[in-house]
Parts: structure tokens; sequence; C-alpha cells
């Protein structure tokens, strides 16, 4: 028999009777792990500097022309590293900016290449000739450059006399004012007729003298005396003849100059009171300012 009283069932008991869904369980989150930093980069050491300095020139300062005038200070170091490498260090700053010296640039040279920035810098005067002599036989050490030619002598005082007297009695020039300094004696003085300035240097061969080797942009032709156009030069070269056993002259002229500046240099042996080889360099008031007497060049000095 049906129940009767089954239509008066509460509601409550009616929803109660109902399939209860299924609560699934939510899943926990991971704990998060704790921050790990990022690596840094590993730094690289710097290499030790191996350079050792022998020697380094006196600083100079100036207008250089490049692509525009700059206010410059510039100086050079020269030395070894632990390879046996000749080196130059070349440094610079403008004194404007308040700056501290940059290396500009550093080069390995080859014996004949150091050689020849060390004459550079003894022309131009930011190289004594004493600091040049001790570190050219610190070169020739460790190239094993060495030269049979005896080591380098300042002229002596019996040297410069006897040299002095030689221009004194010169009787084409006039107006002779001397002096000596770092290894060369200085003429300077006029031609008797036309007031024509001339410079005399005079010097002995270095033991590796930039005479045994070429300059670039310098021609080196053998001349004689009577080949030289300027009459007074030629009178020169003429009174070196008569003066001592034998010479040579050599005509260098500028290649990189429109001017084609020259200088006539003689290489005399036997002069009175003198000993060995003495080197005369004779030009015009125009030549000389760019001539090296030690690089034997025509540069910027």
């Amino acid at each position: 028999m049906k129940n009767p009283f089954r239509f008066f069932r509460s509601k409550t008991e009616h929803q109660d009777t109902q399939p209860q869904p299924t609560t699934l369980p939510i899943p926990e989150e991971p704990a998060e792990s704790p921050a790990v930093p990022a690596e840094k980069p590993l730094e690289t050491a710097k290499p030790a500097d191996d350079f050792i300095e022998w020697c380094r020139t006196q600083v100079r300062g100036g207008i250089e022309r490049r692509e525009r005038n700059d206010i410059f200070e510039a100086y050079s170091v020269f030395g070894t590293n632990s390879a046996g490498q000749l080196i130059c260090r070349y440094y610079h700053r403008y004194p404007e900016h308040e700056r501290e010296f940059d290396l500009s640039y550093t080069r390995v040279l080859s014996f004949d290449e150091f050689n020849r920035r060390l004459l550079t810098e003894l022309d131009r005067g930011d190289l004594k000739l004493s600091v040049y002599n001790a570190c050219i036989k610190k070169a020739e050490d460790l190239t094993q450059n060495g030269t049979d030619r005896p080591e380098y002598e300042d002229l002596s005082d019996a040297e410069i006399t006897a040299i002095t007297s030689f221009c004194s009695a010169v009787d084409t020039l006039i107006d002779q004012e001397y002096r000596h300094s770092d290894g060369i004696f200085y003429c300077s003085c006029r031609s008797a007729v036309g007031g024509e300035i001339l410079n005399l240097r005079f010097r002995k061969p270095l033991p590796h003298d930039a005479l045994d080797s070429e300059a670039a942009g310098v021609s080196e032709v053998s001349v004689e005396a009577y080949d030289i156009d300027n009459l007074w030069i030629m009178g020169v070269c003429n009174r070196v003849r008569e003066h001592c056993a034998s010479c040579s002259i050599t005509k260098l002229t500028s290649e990189w100059s429109l001017r084609k500046e020259t200088v006539y240099l003689i290489s005399a042996e036997g002069f009175p009171d003198v000993g060995g080889t003495l080197l005369i360099a004779v030009a015009d008031e125009a030549a000389f300012p760019h001539f090296g007497f030690y690089a034997l060049d025509f540069s910027k000095k």
C-alpha cells in the first residue's frame, strides 16, 4: 500500500535524499623556492704589465698640425718586455682638458728602428747623449747587435779648439757664432758677399750611425765639390778638402718637400787635432731647421 503521506514530506528531507556532489581536494601549491642570485660573470684579471722602462724623453708641448690644430703635450718611453722585444710607448695629453697622460700607442721595433727613433729624439733635444748611449748599449746586449766601432766620445776641448780655428780661418765666411751641445759643434755664419746665412755642424760618427742606413724620404748622392751649386758651400767643402787627409761629400736631399732642402755631408779623415772621422754638415739657412744631424733626415723637429 502506497504511503499516503509521501506527498507531505518536507522539502528538506527531499533535498537530503538528492545525491551530493563529490568535492575534489584542491591541490596544494608548491612552496616557493628561495631566490637564487644570478651568477656574476667572472672578471678576467688584467695581465700584469711586463714592460721595463729604460729611458723616457722630456715632455714636449706645442701645436701639432693634424686634422686640426691641437694643443698637446707628449713624451716617449723606450724599453723592453719579458719576451726581449724592443718597445717604444707614446703618451699624450691635452692640457686644456686637464687630463692625465694617456697611452697613445705601443710599438715593437727592430734594432734599427729603435736606434733611429732614439736619434730623432736626440736631434729634437728631448734626449741627452749620455741617456742615448746607455739605452742603445742595453739594446745591443739584448739583441746581439754589437759593433766593432768604439763607443761614442764627445768632442774634447782640444778638438773644439781645432774646429773653431778652422771656421775662423775660412776667409769666405764672416760673423761666425759658435756653440757646443750634446756632441755637436755648431757654427752659424754669413757669406763674405751677399750676407747669405750658412750653417756648419761637426760631430763624430756613432757606433750605429744613421749614415750606415737609408732614411725614408731622403736621397743620398755622392758628389764632388765642383758639383755644388752654392758658391759659398762649395768654398767650405774645398777648405775642408785642403785641411784634411781625405774626405768624401754626400748630397742629402729631402724628397718629401717641394723646396727640396739639401744638406752636404762631408766625412773627413785626418782632420788636424781631431781623432778618427769627423762628420761635417753644411747647408744654407732654410735647410737646417728641419735637418737632424744625428738621424740625418728632414722632419719637423
